[in-house]
């Protein structure tokens, strides 16, 4: 049988030939093709590494590693930061209006006056002005969730709606 091969073989030296050639240029491309691509992903890693401390992947994988957990320690400070400071701008006083009025027909122009500031909640205070003829008086209320526990005038009612909704 290897007789046979061989003779087969020296029968049809042109053709194994060619063969054998079209093989081997088979090969050199396909070898081409690994070569240029080994060339792009050396490039890559020359580029991904540019930019680290120890110029080897592990050294930046720890020096990524480090940063990653420094952010996200950052990061829960600042939420918990914020947090604070939602909590803490609710109780500052930022809802306020301002109603001025006639309170008696017989004394001329609008000096009486509503004012309401309150926070997030709807807390804070009604400050109203009553001005007569003669006399001035001044009244505060205090203000809870937007209710007072003190009777209040519809012009204080307007006033703190107005508050609310600003």
């Amino acid at each position: 049988m290897a007789g046979g091969v061989w003779g087969v073989i020296v029968t049809n030296q042109t053709g194994v030939i060619l063969g054998m050639i079209l093989l081997q240029l088979v090969v050199v491309v396909i070898m081409i093709r690994y070569i240029l691509a080994l060339k792009k992903l050396k490039r890559q890693y020359h580029d991904l590494l540019k930019y680290s401390p120890g110029r080897n992947l592990d050294d930046l994988l720890l020096h990524l590693g480090t940063r990653v957990s420094a952010n996200e320690e950052a990061l829960a400070s600042l939420d918990k930061n914020l947090n604070y400071w939602i909590e803490q701008g609710k109780c500052h006083m930022q809802k306020w209006a301002l109603l001025r009025y006639k309170a008696f027909a017989n004394s001329g122009g609008d000096q009486s006056f509503s004012f309401a500031l309150l926070d997030a909640e709807g807390d804070g205070i009604v400050l109203s002005s009553i001005c007569g003829r003669d006399e001035s008086r001044i009244y505060a209320k205090t203000i809870k969730k937007g209710k007072s526990s003190y009777a209040l005038s519809s012009e204080e009612v307007e006033v703190i709606r107005q508050a609310l909704e600003s």
